[in-house]
């Protein structure tokens, strides 16, 4: 097939790198290959890039956007908050409104504090922690995501205990013990001296792991049995995975909860959701919660917005989402033991990860097992023939996907997964 014309989208990164470092405000979008491609118009699930190439958008802005680019109750909501003025840093009535809203949708979320990344969120859910048991240490496990801020941005990959980046203060991390992902076993090993667990409570991030059976449950025992805060991030799978997140649909409560995302209907939002004593000392004044921005009007309005839709059609929404990423998985599983290409999906509710190397995975220590070169080079392959996936072969999927979408989609896998019989041209000596 002739390759897409991607010149107006070079050019635009060429020029943009003089003031712009890296080209892009966010490093991971500035790893798209061929090259970062600049989208100018968004409409439902479908993308336009400054070239005129269109795709299929599984990406949606990293998972926030699970009601599309334009959905009509957000867009709508904006609107009307932007006509009272933006009154950025007063208090406002949205606050409550959205607070009072996910105490009737999250099990846990008696009360609520809004940040306004999900970054900042995990960091004021630890400080939360630490307050109120009097300790320092953090239980995180290996290859679960929590922002990047030093203390919690490492380990980022099973057989990587180290910092995820250059220019990270080795000391941020010094109160923090890892564990696998996955290992209910290990919880034997947390005591008296811990402040905090957190956790993925479903580890998309690193590949849409579901977890073991009987691991969260561990995980709760022992932390109950120690007083020990558990917190689920739930940034990904918070409005993903049901009304209630990771936490309603396997039924293990924890004491704090990290949101963000789809939360904010697509507008920057995160925040702290918990039981009422855990939540004592932000509620007294004593810790104290700062941010210009935390609890932003235009953000909580489409926050309200996106969840009101949510609980609304919650009954037929997610069953619909997750039937189709199971449906996505089965097709690409099929195609590859068809043709006995090494690849793989799995899916947790609506995210589908795409793997090539190997034709399945068991736990997230088999992530050494995939070829992330491959893995590239299925989604160049996607990218060429309109479908739009985070470079590492995730996708999520969104309730405009419709029919017509999956349907061009499981063809552009079928072709895609094809590509990879021909060995990768050799780039230079």
């Amino acid at each position: 097939m002739p390759a897409p014309d991607y010149t107006r989208s070079r050019a635009y990164r060429a020029a943009a790198c003089a003031h712009l470092p890296f080209g892009v405000s966010s490093t991971p979008r500035g790893r798209q290959t061929p090259v970062p491609v600049v989208i100018e118009d968004a409409q439902g699930v479908h993308l336009t890039d400054l070239d005129g190439n269109r795709y299929i958008d599984f990406t949606l802005g990293y998972g926030p956007l699970l009601l599309g680019h334009t959905p009509d109750c957000v867009q709508a909501a904006v609107s009307r908050e932007m006509a009272r003025g933006l009154r950025t840093a007063t208090v406002h009535r949205g606050e409550a409104a959205l607070a009072d809203l996910l105490a009737d949708c999250v099990p846990t979320a008696e009360q609520t504090a809004f940040v306004t990344t999900g970054t900042e969120a995990v960091q004021l859910a630890l400080r939360i922690a630490r307050a109120a048991t009097g300790r320092l240490k953090i239980a995180k496990f290996r290859a679960n995501y929590h922002g990047w801020i030093d203390n919690l941005h490492i380990a980022g990959a099973p057989d990587n205990d180290g910092p995820s980046t250059i220019g990270q203060d080795p000391a941020a991390s010094a109160d923090v013990v890892l564990f696998d992902w996955g290992d209910a076993v290990q919880m034997a090993s947390l005591d008296s001296s811990f402040a905090a667990v957190i956790l993925e409570p479903a580890a998309i991030n690193p590949g849409c792991f579901a977890p073991p059976p009987g691991f969260l449950e561990a995980v709760r025992i022992a932390t109950r049995e120690h007083g020990i805060v558990l917190i689920f991030d739930e940034v990904i799978t918070g409005f993903r995975l049901g009304l209630g997140g990771a936490q309603q649909r396997y039924g293990v409560l924890p004491d704090l909860t990290v949101l963000g995302k789809v939360l904010g209907g697509g507008l920057p939002i995160g925040a702290v959701a918990g039981r009422r004593d855990i939540m004592h000392d932000v509620a007294s004044g004593r810790l104290l919660h700062r941010g210009t921005f935390n609890g932003n009007p235009l953000s909580l309005a489409a926050g309200f917005a996106a969840v009101s839709h949510l609980r609304i059609h919650a009954e037929t929404l997610y069953p619909r989402l997750d039937a189709m990423a199971a449906d996505l998985c089965a097709h690409v599983n099929t195609q590859a033991a068809r043709t006995g290409i090494p690849a793989c999906a799995q899916a947790v509710g609506s995210a589908v990860q795409l793997f090539v190397g190997t034709k399945g995975l068991t736990c997230i220590g088999d992530l050494t097992q995939v070829d992330r070169a491959a893995t590239g080079r299925l989604t160049d392959a996607l990218l060429q023939r309109g479908i739009y996936t985070l470079p590492r072969g995730l996708m999520y999927l969104g309730t405009p996907h419709d029919d017509a979408d999956m349907a061009t989609t499981r063809q552009a896998l079928s072709e895609a997964l094809e590509t990879l019989r021909t060995p990768p041209t050799r780039q230079g000596p």
